[in-house]
């Protein structure tokens, strides 16, 4: 029988996931106009010069945010004192890594052969601080499960720093500093607007009796995260140092397109799982439970539409970004496979991480980065295409080997994640080949690109409805009950059309 603490605490992690996918498909669906906006006015050359700058920040970022603010989230018992010794060590490694960067930015400039990029790490500098001082803030939110608030805030913030300012920037001929005034302008923004709600205290801290416990987990925090900089930018890492801004651009652009909804998705999943386990660190069976649901969601609700783009990611390109992107579709279709990947490797954290094996995942991590900066300097030397298929591959690898080590601390089977995830891949073989066909024989059509792809997407969509009308038991029935307590949250109208869609899914649970 159900707990009424469990029931708040499922119910409390259904509003987070609902409002955190709700939010973050809208700031999604905004980031992705805006992006192919910002494309087709900068062009490759501007867009891969930013995209030198952003490998630089997001590795400065793990510095100032060493995952002591992360740790917030985890702490069954939370107070002012921790809070303000938190907020305080943020404050000064923000400030030590704004300096830092200031001080590196002519070197760094000479590591990538782009004299230009010196100004740009020093107007991003002090982001650093920002980002440091914003950690606390989001974790607090994170914590709380209140992704309303987060949402409205990380939207808003967007809204404004790229709508309202960096499409008119971009129009008026401002070139990559686009980007630079709008990522500055968000992050400002995003952080006022997160303090609003929350209002953690700011007098400073420099003593805490936990102090050397907190610093420990945020020292293995910082170690996983640094190992995790190094497998998702290697890559992107390698091809600004041996290749020109253009190529960067074209590589970085096809692989944000799928990442960011990717990332998106992660950061609503990751945290709530995360918050939900340390709340019943002791019930293995809850964290079973929660594990197997949302693999059988991945698989069933997001790999269906990146396998449709691998599939046609020749037309996406050209239908989204016009021909000076065309040879980005060669990057597209590998790394649009392995978001799916990818996905299931981030759920694996929290449940290792809740299950006393956090520095497993350091240890797994350390030779899986040395693989993949060998398998990144080989692949640079033959084409943009080799390093896209290769990074597909170790991401396959270490969703693999990270999938073994999680079931095995929850006591859950290979079979029973196959069966978990058996629905989703045949919705998601089906939904690619119907994209495919539908783009092969659009081929020989007079119809413009953007024509084309709405045609695909069309097709793509009646094949869902008509596969999970058509054949039962595509969900599982984990799945199938948190699906059924969800949609009696929706709106009347949106439950009656998800209802009916989802029935033959739903008969086993209703029935019961």
């Amino acid at each position: 029988m159900t707990s009424p603490t469990q029931a708040g605490l499922a119910a409390r992690s259904i509003t987070a996931f609902l409002w955190g996918s709700g939010g973050a498909f809208l700031r999604l669906f905004m980031q992705i106009s805006v992006q192919i906006v910002l494309a087709r006015l900068l062009g490759p050359a501007q867009y891969g010069l930013f995209a030198m700058s952003v490998v630089v920040m997001t590795f400065s970022a793990f510095f100032s945010d060493i995952g002591l603010a992360y740790g917030l989230i985890q702490r069954k018992h939370l107070d002012s004192t921790d809070i303000r010794f938190v907020f305080t060590l943020q404050v000064l490694l923000g400030l030590i890594i704004t300096v830092a960067l200031a001080a590196l930015s002519g070197p760094l400039a000479g590591f990538f052969r782009e004299p230009r990029l010196q100004a740009i790490i020093l107007a991003l500098a002090p982001l650093a601080l920002l980002q440091a001082i914003s950690a606390v803030s989001l974790n607090l939110l994170k914590r709380e499960l209140d992704f309303k608030a987060l949402q409205i805030a990380q939207t808003v913030a967007y809204f404004f720093a790229y709508v309202c300012l960096g499409i008119p920037l971009g129009l008026a001929g401002a070139g990559v500093w686009t980007l630079v005034v709008a990522w500055a302008a968000q992050s400002l923004l995003s952080l006022l607007l997160m303090y609003r709600v929350v209002r953690h205290p700011l007098a400073p801290l420099l003593r805490h009796p936990d102090a050397f416990s907190m610093g420990h987990f945020g020292g293995t925090v910082l170690l996983t995260n640094l190992i995790n900089w190094i497998i998702g930018n290697i890559d992107r890492t390698v091809i600004a140092r041996t290749l020109d801004s253009t190529s960067v651009g074209l590589y970085a652009n096809a692989y944000n397109l799928v990442n960011a909804p990717s990332g998106s998705i992660l950061g609503v999943m990751q945290p709530v799982l995360f918050s939900a386990c340390a709340k019943v660190q002791h019930e293995p069976q809850r964290i079973r439970k929660a594990y197997l649901t949302l693999m059988a969601g991945i698989t069933l609700a997001i790999m269906p539409v990146f396998f449709a783009i691998s599939a046609v990611a020749s037309t996406l390109v050209l239908a989204l970004y016009g021909q000076r992107w065309a040879p980005a579709a060669a990057v597209l279709q590998p790394i649009a496979l392995a978001m799916p990947m990818a996905l299931l490797w981030g759920i694996t954290t929290p449940v290792l991480w809740n299950t006393g094996r956090a520095t497993l995942e350091f240890k797994v991590q350390l030779p899986l980065a040395g693989l993949w900066v060998v398998g990144a300097l080989w692949a640079a030397q033959h084409s943009l295409a080799t390093m896209a298929w290769t990074v597909l591959g170790l991401i396959c690898l270490r969703t693999l080997l990270f999938t073994v080590l999680a079931t095995r601390q929850i006591d859950v089977s290979l079979g029973e994640c196959a069966r978990a995830m058996r629905g989703g891949v045949i919705l998601s073989v089906l939904t690619a080949l119907a994209a495919w066909a539908a783009d092969r024989v659009l081929v020989a059509s007079a119809l413009g690109m953007p024509a084309r792809l709405a045609i695909i997407i069309i097709t793509c969509g009646f094949s869902v409805m008509l596969a999970l009308r058509s054949f039962s038991g595509l969900l599982g029935p984990d799945l199938s009950g948190l699906l059924a307590s969800a949609i009696g949250r929706l709106p009347g109208r949106g439950r009656r059309v998800v209802s009916w869609l989802l029935a033959p899914q739903l008969q086993r649970v209703r029935g019961g």
